[in-house]
């Protein structure tokens, strides 16, 4: 089975545009004790999570390097909105066009980083495409905290390393780029 691993990340560009993405990394659930082992091997002293933005740049080239090296693709969901816009309506957006790709995509099971009360939206959009029809009755979808799984603290450095790069920094990028899809998440 092909397990998604999703996290977001935001940032107000140069130019006064705000970035929303939400990136799921694509796992084969056989090689999830793996990813795990390796994600919790890179956290740093008693820091109970991996986390781009909090990682130094030392740090960063080896977490990037460790996640480039998984075989595994992703699918970035991005939005771009202005700064009197809200970053709820962009993940709304993203949450539309991302689970619905996940589902063509054989996804059996999809685990978001739980933003607490936040998560309600989340399940009111996915019920909505379950009613729709757009996305498989059989996938299953879960929020959890970053704390809990390792697997996605992969989706973190994903998500990181795309807003940096649309923000300017080619840094990290050049370890992604071959394995990432786009996905345009802007309103109809």
């Amino acid at each position: 089975m092909l397990c998604a691993f999703v996290d977001e990340s935001c940032r107000v560009r140069r130019d006064d545009d705000c970035l929303y993405v939400l990136a799921a990394v694509l796992l084969p659930a056989e090689e999830l004790d793996q990813v795990r082992s390796m994600m919790d091997s890179l956290r740093y002293g008693k820091a109970p999570t991996v986390h781009w933005r909090t990682e130094r740049s030392a740090r960063r080239l080896l977490i990037a390097q460790a996640v480039a090296s998984l075989e595994c693709a992703s699918v970035v969901a991005v939005s771009l909105y202005g700064t009197a816009g809200r970053s709820e309506r962009a993940r709304r957006h993203c949450l539309l066009r991302l689970l619905p790709e996940l589902s063509a995509r054989g996804v059996g099971a999809v685990v978001f980083e739980s933003r607490r009360e936040q998560d309600a939206g989340d399940r009111a959009i996915l019920t909505a495409l379950r009613r729709g029809e757009q996305i498989a009755a059989e996938m299953s979808v879960n929020w959890e905290r970053a704390s809990s799984d390792a697997a996605l603290w992969t989706a973190d450095v994903v998500a990181g390393v795309v807003t940096g790069w649309m923000g300017g920094d080619q840094q990290w990028w050049p370890l992604f780029e071959d394995r990432v899809t786009f996905l345009e998440a802007s309103e109809a």
